[in-house]
C-alpha cells in the first residue's frame, strides 16, 4: 500500500518533467544516499502528523513543521537546500527512482526491524 502511495505520485512527476528542461545541479546538492535518509524520514513523519488528532490544521501543520526541521538538524542541512535538491532529482528521472528505491528499502528495513521487536 505504502508502495502505491509513493510510486504513482512519482511517475506522474517523472512524467510531467520529462518533457522538461533539466536543471543543472545545485552547488550544495543533497547526495543520493543522504535524500534517501530524509525522504524515509519525512514520510514517517508525514504519516505521523496524519494521525495527529489535533481538531486545527494549524496545530498539525506546526507540529509537522517542528518534526520536519528535527530532520534537518539530523542530516545537518535546511528546507532550502532540501528543497532545492529535491527539485533537481525530481528533473532527472534516473537519480530520483534511485533514490526512492533507498527509500523504500529504508522504510522496509525500519518495519522488519519493528516486527522482531514486537515478538
Amino acid at each position: 500500500m505504502l508502495t502505491k502511495k509513493i510510486f504513482l505520485p512519482l511517475g506522474i512527476i517523472l512524467a510531467i518533467i520529462a518533457c522538461t528542461n533539466t536543471l543543472t545541479a545545485p552547488d550544495n546538492v543533497i547526495d543520493e544516499q543522504t535524500m534517501s535518509k530524509i525522504l524515509a524520514d519525512i514520510h514517517l513523519i508525514e504519516a505521523k502528523s496524519s494521525r495527529l488528532s489535533f481538531q486545527a490544521y494549524d496545530s498539525t501543520k506546526v507540529a509537522y513543521n517542528e518534526l520536519e526541521r528535527r530532520v534537518m538538524v539530523k542530516y545537518k542541512t535546511d528546507t532550502t537546500r532540501y528543497k532545492a535538491s529535491y527539485k533537481f532529482y525530481v528533473t532527472n528521472p534516473e537519480s530520483m527512482i534511485r533514490i526512492y528505491d533507498e527509500t523504500l528499502k529504508i522504510l522496509k528495513d525500519m518495519e522488519e526491524k519493528r516486527k522482531k521487536l514486537r515478538k
